[in-house]
C-alpha cells in the first residue's frame, strides 16, 4: 500500500525552508569563511523530519531533530488506539514529546572551516542546534495502517506507517537492504571509481570505454587503479544517493535495512546533515514512511577529519562517533546488556526475524604487521580453517584503547558500561545472538541476520590480516558464525563493506540448507570490483580468495557500449552501478519463499553525458529461496 506525505506550515509561522536547493543551485561563488557566529539562526519546525524505528506488531518509534528548545506533539489515528477501559474508542491519541539536546551534533572548529572543492565555503552547515525527539507510539494493532501528525513549532508534517503484521495473518511484504551510504558534503561533487574487471570487461561486440582525453574522461574525470587508467562514474554520490532512495521510495518497502556505514564519518556532524537530507530531508522523506534497521560499521567508529580512527594515544574520536550514532538510534537491544545501547538488537515482521549484529570489534585485537595472532597463509579460502581463522575486524584500534579513551570520555564510568561489543564465543553478543536464533527456530521464524563486515567477499576486504595480501578490516572474521547460521536455519545474511554487489553460498556442513551471503554496498559511495593481485607475468588478474561467491556484479555483469545516433559512445548495459537489493516475502499456503533481486540504477545519458535519468533494471542474478512451514530455508534441488 502506497503512502503518502506532506509537510504544512501553519497559517500563523511563515518559515524558510531548511536549505531546500538542489545541489546545483548551490554551486555560488566563494564566501568568506564562516564562523560559529556567522551560521544560520537555529528555526522553528523540523531539521529533520520524522524517522520510523523499532517497529513491531503495537508499537512504532517516530524520531526527529528540531533546532528550538520546544516540545512537539504527535497526534496519531488508527485501529485500536486511543480507547481502553472507561474510555470511548477513539482511534486517536496525541503525545507530547521531551526535547533532548545533542552536545556531540555541534558543529566543531574544523567542520566550520572546512573547505570543499567545488562548494561555496559553509554552504552546507546549518544552525549550531540539535534537539532530539522520541515518541513511542503503543497500543497499535498488528499489520494496520495509522496516519500521524507531527507539529513543532507550529509547522505540521504528516506522513503515515504500517504496523508489522503477526505471525499468522500476513500474505506478503518487501524489504530493502543496502550500505556503505557513506554520506557527506563533498559527495555533491565527487565521482567515485568506477572499476573494470579484467577478466570479463564487455559482451561480445562491445566496444571498449572511452579512454583517456575521452569527452567522458574530460567530463567525469579519470584516476588509476592498479596502475591501470580508470574512468569515474557519470553520477557522484550525492545523485547517486538520491536516484538509489527515490528508486527505493518507489518499490514502497515495509522496512529499510541499512547495514552500516551510513555517513563518511560518523564523528562528522555534515555527513550526518547530509544523510538524513536523503531520508527525511529535502531529498525525501523515505523513512517518514519505512522503518530503518541499521547496523554499525568500521565509518562508525571514524570521526573523519575530527581525527579520524584518533591517534596512537587518543581513540576518543572512535568513541565520540560510535555515539554520535546512538544518538540518532536508540534502539531497543540486549536487556541484560543495556550498556552495548542496542548495538545489537532484534526486529521481528510478521514471519521474518532480523538480528543486527555488531561487527566492529573481535578479539584478540589483530593488526597487520603488528598484532596478527593466526599463522600467515596464501590462496583461496579452502586453506582457510579453525587454526588460522583470524578474530578481528578492525585493526585502527585495539579494545584496550577504544576502552581508555572511552572512560576519558565519559568520566565516572567504568570499563564494564564501554559500549562497544566483542563478537566471539565468549561474548555476550554472541550468547545474545544463539539465544535469539533458537528462539526464531522455536517460534517457525524465517530468520535473516546482517552485520557490516561482509564474512564471504571477493573484495579489498575479503582477505584476512594473516593472508599474504592481508587487509586490516577483514570480516572474514565473521565466519566464526557460520556453524550457529546453518544450525538455526538462517536464510540470508546481509553485508557491506566491500562497496561491491556480491552474493555467496554458504553451505560448511554440506546438507544442502546453508544461507545466501550478500555484499550490498552500492547505496552511494565507491564502485569497487574484486581484489586484483599480479600474477607470475605481471599482470592483474582477480584473486577471488572467497571460493564461496555465484555471482558478482563486477565478474558475472559485462558491459556493453555502442555508439549511439548522435555518433556518441554510450554503455548501453552492464558494469556495477549503485543499486539496492529487494527480498520480497510471499506466502506460499503454508510455506514460503524470499525473492531477492538484485537492482541497479542505469544512468541514461545525452549525447553530452547529461543524465537524463536512471532506469530502474535488474541483474541477471534473481535468488528465489523456498521456507518449509518450519521457516527453515529447503535444500537446494
Amino acid at each position: 500500500m502506497k503512502r503518502t506525505l506532506s509537510t504544512v506550515l501553519a497559517a500563523a509561522v511563515l518559515i524558510t525552508p531548511l536549505s531546500f536547493v538542489t545541489a546545483p543551485a548551490a554551486l555560488a561563488a566563494p564566501a568568506a569563511v564562516k564562523t560559529a557566529t556567522e551560521l544560520p539562526a537555529p528555526k522553528p519546525g523540523f531539521r529533520v523530519y520524522p524517522y520510523l524505528t523499532n517497529s513491531a506488531q503495537n508499537t512504532m518509534d517516530l524520531t526527529w531533530i528540531s533546532e528550538l528548545n520546544t516540545a512537539g506533539t504527535v497526534t496519531v489515528t488508527g485501529p485500536g488506539i486511543g480507547g481502553g477501559k472507561g474510555k470511548s474508542a477513539s482511534n486517536k491519541v496525541v503525545l507530547t514529546s521531551s526535547p533532548v539536546y545533542l552536545e556531540r551534533s555541534e558543529y566543531t572548529e574544523k567542520e566550520l572551516n572546512q573547505s570543499i572543492s567545488g562548494l561555496e565555503k559553509g554552504s552546507w552547515l546549518k544552525s549550531n542546534s540539535n534537539y532530539r525527539h522520541k515518541v513511542t507510539v503503543d497500543g497499535l494493532k498488528a499489520g494496520k495502517e495509522y496516519q500521524y501528525t507531527v507539529v513543532q513549532d507550529g509547522v505540521e508534517f504528516k506522513g503515515s506507517f504500517k504496523t508489522a503484521p503477526s505471525a499468522t495473518a500476513w500474505e506478503n511484504f518487501r524489504v530493502i537492504a543496502v550500505s556503505d551510504s557513506e554520506t557527506e558534503p563533498y559527495g555533491r561533487t565527487e565521482h567515485r571509481e568506477w572499476e573494470l574487471n579484467p577478466s570479463n570487461s564487455y559482451t561480445p561486440g562491445s566496444l571498449e570505454r572511452p579512454g583517456a582525453g575521452s569527452d567522458w574522461a574530460n567530463k567525469f574525470g579519470n584516476t588509476t587503479r592498479y596502475g591501470e587508467f580508470t574512468l569515474k562514474y557519470p553520477l557522484n554520490q550525492d545523485t547517486a544517493m538520491q536516484e538509489n532512495m527515490k528508486h527505493v521510495a518507489a518499490a514502497d518497502p515495509d522496512l529499510m535495512m541499512i547495514t552500516g556505514d551510513l555517513t563518511q564519518g560518523s564523528g562528522y556532524q555534515p555527513a550526518w546533515d547530509e544523510f538524513f537530507g536523503y531520508v527525511a530531508g529535502v531529498h525525501g522523506t523515505l523513512a517518514s514512511s519505512t522503518p530503518l534497521i541499521t547496523a554499525l560499521g568500521n565509518w562508525e567508529t571514524y570521526a573523519a577529519l575530527n581525527g579520524g580512527y584518533g591517534s596512537a594515544t587518543d581513540k576518543s574520536p572512535a568513541v565520540i562517533s560510535r555515539a554520535k550514532f546512538h544518538d540518532y538510534f536508540d534502539r531497543v537491544g540486549d536487556p541484560e546488556n543495556p550498556q552495548y545501547k542496542g548495538s545489537y538488537y532484534r526486529t521481528d515482521h510478521g514471519p521474518l526475524t532480523i538480528l543486527t549484529l555488531d561487527s566492529t570489534n573481535g578479539r584478540p585485537d589483530e593488526n597487520v604487521g603488528k598484532f596478527t595472532t593466526y599463522p600467515v597463509f596464501s590462496g583461496n579460502d579452502t586453506n582457510l580453517t579453525s587454526a588460522n581463522l583470524s578474530t578481528d575486524t578492525q585493526g585502527e584500534f585495539t579494545f584496550d584503547q577504544y576502552v581508555a579513551s572511552y572512560l576519558k570520555i565519559f568520566p565516572g564510568s567504568t570499563a564494564a558500561e564501554v559500549d562497544q561489543p566483542n563478537m566471539d564465543k565468549d561474548s555476550e553478543q554472541w550468547a545474545w545472538a544463539e539465544e535469539q536464533l533458537a528462539d526464531a527456530r522455536a517460534r517457525d521464524q524465517i530468520v535473516m541476520v546482517q552485520f557490516h563486515h561482509a564474512a564471504y567477499s571477493n573484495g579489498v576486504h575479503g582477505t584476512p590480516p594473516n593472508h599474504a595480501y592481508p587487509d586490516n578490516q577483514s570480516g572474514t572474521a565473521m565466519r566464526a558464525y557460520t556453524p550457529m547460521f546453518e544450525k538455526y536455519g538462517v536464510s540470508t545474511v546481509i553485508s557491506g563493506h566491500d562497496e561491491m554487489f556480491e552474493r555467496s553460498w554458504v553451505d560448511e556442513d554440506g546438507d544442502g540448507k546453508g544461507f545466501h551471503s550478500y555484499d550490498v554496498g552500492v547505496a552511494a559511495d565507491g564502485l569497487r570490483g574484486e581484489q586484483l593481485i599480479k600474477n607470475d607475468e605481471g599482470e592483474y588478474v582477480p584473486h577471488r580468495f572467497n571460493t564461496h561467491s555465484e555471482w558478482s556484479a563486477s565478474a558475472d555483469e559485462p558491459e556493453t557500449w555502442a555508439t549511439d545516433s548522435n555518433g556518441v559512445v554510450q554503455l548501453q548495459d552492464g558494469g556495477l552501478h549503485y543499486g539496492h537489493l529487494q527480498i520480497d516475502v510471499k506466502r506460499t499456503g503454508q510455506t514460503a519463499e524470499l525473492v531477492m533481486t538484485p537492482v541497479y540504477l542505469f544512468p541514461v545519458l545525452d549525447k553530452d553525458y547529461n543524465l537524463m535519468e536512471t532506469e530502474r533494471r535488474v541483474y541477471n542474478d534473481v535468488v528465489t529461496v523456498k521456507i518449509d512451514q518450519n521457516g527453515e530455508p529447503l535444500a537446494r534441488g
